[in-house]
Order: structure tokens, then C-alpha cells, then sequence
């Protein structure tokens, strides 16, 4: 039983691994090597969206588990649930980065800025100008500098460093499910070496 519990958890933190390089469409199989078999790669070949092939994986391996006694209905009841909240948890996820914000949002939200100065400089006429124009640009520039970053944050999957760092959450869940099943290579948290983290 320890084998297969074994298993079951290394797929899962290969899972974590594999969402988060496919959410950044970068390589899935990064960080997750170790944690797959030969015949895991033989059938996430087929597999499109590597993340849910290794979702299906476990379901199967849990499913024989139940057949073999191994598991009652209810843990496979529990364990299945399981599954459906990490595939749903995904869909979540991929549907964030594939939200796509109409470019009509930018161009009214720089209008109504363009709006706001130019009904603020109307009613500061009473002000010398040599005060005016530097409070208007300040203004105005805060207002640009704020729809610039939630421009960047529009999508938090591009490799940015306004980014969510899966890879560091990643690195922390192998962590602790390594913990959980007493396994005796548990890494370190990856280093800051930057100002961000991904």
C-alpha cells in the first residue's frame, strides 16, 4: 500500500508542477521529471493538457486500489471528490488565463482620464499655471500608472514578476506532501534570488 500511496502523491506534486508550466506555456514536464514513471510519459503522450492526464492517472490508480480492497467505497468516494475539486480548481485557472480583456476597456478608461484633467484644469483656471500643469501631469500620471498595472495584472501566468509564482507554491506543496507520506528527500524551498519569485 505504501507504494501506491507513493505514487499517487508524486503525481500529484508532478501535477502542481505541469498547471503551473502549462499556465505560463512553457515546458509541462519541468520540475515534474522525478516524479512520473515510463509508463506515466507513455500515456500522457496522448494527452493534450498534460495536468489532466495526471489527474486521470490518479483516478485509475485509485480505482484499482478500490478493486483490490485496498480502499472502501468510501475513501474512493472522498478520494474522487478530491480529484474533481483539483480539476476544478484548474478549469479556474486556465480560464483566468484565457479571460481576455476587450481593448474597448483601455481606450474608454484612458478617455475618461483625458475627461477628468481636462474638467480639473477648467476648474483650477483660477490657479497661476506654473502650479497647475505639474499638479495635472501628477494626477494624470497616477491615474495611468494605476490602469498600467492592472494591465500587467490582467494575466498572472506571462512570466512577469507581477506574476503568481507557481513554481514557488509548487515547490512548497512537494514539500509538504513529501512530509505527509515520511519520505526521506525532502528539498529546500527555492532560494529569492531576485526580487520575485515565480
Amino acid at each position: 500500500h505504501t507504494r501506491d500511496i507513493q505514487q499517487i502523491t508524486y503525481r500529484q506534486i508532478a501535477w502542481c508542477y505541469t498547471l503551473g508550466q502549462s499556465l505560463r506555456d512553457l515546458n509541462p514536464y519541468k520540475n515534474a521529471e522525478n516524479f512520473l514513471s515510463k509508463d506515466d510519459y507513455s500515456f500522457l503522450e496522448n494527452h493534450s493538457n498534460k495536468a489532466l492526464g495526471i489527474l486521470q492517472l490518479n483516478t485509475i490508480h485509485i480505482q484499482r486500489m478500490k478493486d483490490k480492497g485496498i480502499f472502501n467505497e468510501y475513501n474512493h468516494v472522498q478520494m474522487t471528490q478530491l480529484l474533481s475539486r483539483f480539476s476544478d480548481s484548474m478549469g479556474m485557472a486556465e480560464r483566468i488565463k484565457k479571460t481576455i480583456f476587450p481593448a474597448t476597456y483601455v481606450k474608454l478608461l484612458h478617455f475618461m482620464i483625458y475627461i477628468f484633467v481636462i474638467t480639473l484644469s477648467i476648474s483650477l483656471g483660477d490657479i497661476d499655471w506654473f502650479f497647475e500643469l505639474p499638479l495635472l501631469l501628477v494626477i494624470s500620471s497616477c491615474f495611468f500608472l494605476l490602469e498600467k498595472t492592472a494591465t500587467h495584472m490582467q494575466d498572472p501566468f506571462s512570466n512577469k514578476p507581477s506574476d503568481t509564482p507557481v513554481t514557488t507554491i509548487s515547490r512548497s506543496i512537494e514539500i509538504n506532501l513529501r512530509q505527509m507520506i515520511s519520505d526521506e528527500k525532502i528539498p529546500e524551498p527555492y532560494p529569492s534570488d531576485k526580487f520575485y519569485q515565480l
